[in-house]
């Protein structure tokens, strides 16, 4: 008796449905995601503005708080009110080991404009703030005290003590107060920021 032939069974399509199953899910599930990209892409153009990622300004309220209650002298905390952003608010001893108040903003007129302020300060700290600067006189200038002769100091440019004023602690009840700006800072600025002075003891 002759044997038959084996009958081979068809190839089964499953594998190459798998395949084709599984392509169209990728490209489907690309299809559905390019939409939701492209909206949020179009939603974030629409509302980006660069002027708004700057950083936060500080909060000086609660750091003054802190200086009031830590320092060993009445601490003097500008108030300048609108359009001045307060850029650093801080009472610590970075600088050279010495407790020290600085309160920093961008003016409205844009220019940098700070107030620091120790006691028991080095020719270190002093250095320091005043970016080594050198004296070039004084000037009477207002304030919380009234009118008060402050010694005038100029330091390299570009700086944030390009101009500086210094007022001692024989006249401030035991600490050192000095500000420090760019060249560029209108005098009104200087006036209405130290007159907007509050002494918190």
């Amino acid at each position: 008796m002759s044997s038959s032939p084996t009958a081979q069974a068809p190839q089964r399509p499953a594998d190459k449905r798998r395949k084709r199953l599984a392509s169209y899910t990728v490209r489907n599930m690309i299809y559905s995601v390019l939409p939701v990209a492209g909206l949020a892409l179009a939603w974030w153009s629409l509302t980006y503005n660069p002027q708004e990622q700057q950083t936060r300004p500080a909060e000086v309220a609660p750091a003054a708080a802190y200086a009031v209650d830590r320092a060993d002298f009445p601490v003097w905390v500008p108030e300048p009110g609108e359009g001045w952003r307060p850029t650093v608010a801080r009472f610590d001893d970075q600088v050279e080991g010495v407790w020290t108040w600085h309160v920093s903003f961008q003016t409205p007129a844009g220019e940098y404009l700070a107030l620091h302020q120790a006691s028991d300060i080095t020719p270190a700290w002093t250095e320091e703030v005043l970016g080594g600067g050198s004296g070039t006189g004084e000037q009477t200038l207002g304030g919380p005290l009234g009118d008060q002769t402050w010694q005038t100091f100029e330091g390299p440019r570009p700086s944030n003590a390009e101009e500086a004023w210094v007022l001692g602690p024989e006249v401030t009840g035991g600490s050192t107060v000095v500000v420090t700006a760019t060249d560029d800072l209108p005098p009104t600025e200087l006036e209405l920021f130290l007159d907007a002075v509050e002494i918190r003891d």
